[in-house]
């Protein structure tokens, strides 16, 4: 029994190591192959604009609510120390530096990986990606690089749209519900917010825009069964997404905020 238990997690461990290395081999060739001609521009730029629309209203839903939320608390817990003045500004950095791309990254995880994952997979199943190998064209350049690229591109849009969204809904209950002036609600904003804090968001987005691609983009290329194979695939792809940008999420404001500052 223990023999066999110890075969369970030594397979286990092998078969992580596998899928990882599996993983970094997809990544690699996928981004060299991205600078190798032919290109595909055009459908780059549409896939952009499909998956900023597709994300765009589901994060302003969420982080409008989650800027009211942090200056409804942020209020009550200055005025403890006699500065409600100084929300706008603590409410402007928790935006920029933690709420936007994190949240953004779990709604377009759960937005545009789950649908990449599902359009591969339904592809790999109805043989659209056999036929494209037959025909001469390599589908890694044709339908992955252009993915990948485009939920980078649209992470930094939606996460402009995401700021805006939480400045915005903290600026309707300080200003609207809890008696804070226009003027010092604006004239603290950005009063501690330097471009650093602007860079680490869209940073923190760019790479989770990229990891969403990669992972999404891995299963549903690699997918094999019928529909309902397709759609545990699109969901397992959801929840890998999810950890990893969080995981990363740590380790990256660990590195910009732990140790550069």
């Amino acid at each position: 029994m223990a023999a066999g238990e110890e075969t369970r997690q030594v397979n286990g461990v092998l078969n992580a190591v596998r899928r990882i290395g599996a993983i970094t081999y997809f990544t690699g060739h996928a981004i060299s192959l991205a600078f190798r001609p032919p290109f595909y521009p055009r459908e780059t730029v549409r896939l952009t604009r499909v998956l900023t629309i597709q994300c765009l209203v589901p994060v302003v839903t969420v982080m409008a609510p989650m800027g009211m939320i942090t200056a409804l608390q942020g209020t009550s817990i200055l005025r403890l120390f006699g500065a409600p003045s100084l929300l706008s500004g603590v409410l402007a950095l928790s935006v920029f530096r933690e709420l936007a791309p994190g949240l953004a990254a779990i709604m377009i995880a759960a937005q545009a990986g789950s649908s990449i994952a599902a359009e591969l997979g339904s592809m790999r199943t109805g043989e659209e990606i056999d036929a494209i190998e037959v025909s001469g064209v390599n589908p890694v350049q044709l339908l992955i690089v252009p993915r990948m690229l485009a939920l980078t591109f649209a992470g930094l849009l939606i996460h402009s749209m995401a700021c805006l969204a939480g400045i915005a809904g903290g600026y309707a209950v300080s200003v609207g519900m809890r008696g804070l002036s226009h003027g010092a609600f604006v004239s603290n904003l950005f009063a501690h917010l330097s471009p650093f804090d602007v860079w680490s968001g869209l940073v923190k987005i760019a790479v989770f825009g990229f990891t969403i691609a990669v992972v999404s983009c891995y299963k549903g290329f690699h997918v094999r069964g019928g529909a309902a194979e397709v759609g545990r695939t699109a969901n397992e792809a959801v929840v890998c997404s999810i950890v990893l940008s969080l995981a990363m999420n740590y380790l990256l404001s660990s590195v910009m905020f732990g140790t550069v500052r």
